[in-house]
């Protein structure tokens, strides 16, 4: 019983890792000449058009826990999961439209050491 208390608890953690495709949005340098592209604005409608899903996967937890405790919650773990890949690939595909350089952070880094 407690490895399965671990194990859901692990899986809701892992749940919300990755930033929601509008505040990637959101964080956009709009000067950037690569904001204007048309490749940009599709990877903008996309993520403003991005569902998360949160109240449905609020739904089947609650209602799942009512049934059998526990597998409501996992249910939900499991659904959040399988849109982390969705999430991340979107946040991938606005930083690769809509910055210049997006490794130029990590560059001006290495060139400090």
């Amino acid at each position: 019983m407690r490895r399965t208390l671990t194990s859901a608890a692990a899986l809701l953690m892992l749940a919300g890792c990755a930033t929601a495709p509008r505040d990637t949005v959101a964080g956009l340098n709009k000067r950037d000449p690569e904001y204007r592209t048309r490749d940009c604005r599709q990877a903008r409608a996309a993520a403003a058009r991005f569902k998360d899903h949160k109240e449905g996967r609020l739904v089947l937890a609650l209602a799942g826990n009512m049934v059998v405790p526990f597998a409501g919650t996992a249910a939900a773990a499991a659904m959040g999961a399988m849109q982390e890949d969705d999430k991340e690939a979107l946040n991938k595909r606005v930083k690769a439209a809509c910055i210049s350089d997006p490794l130029k952070r990590k560059r001006s880094r290495v060139a400090r050491r």
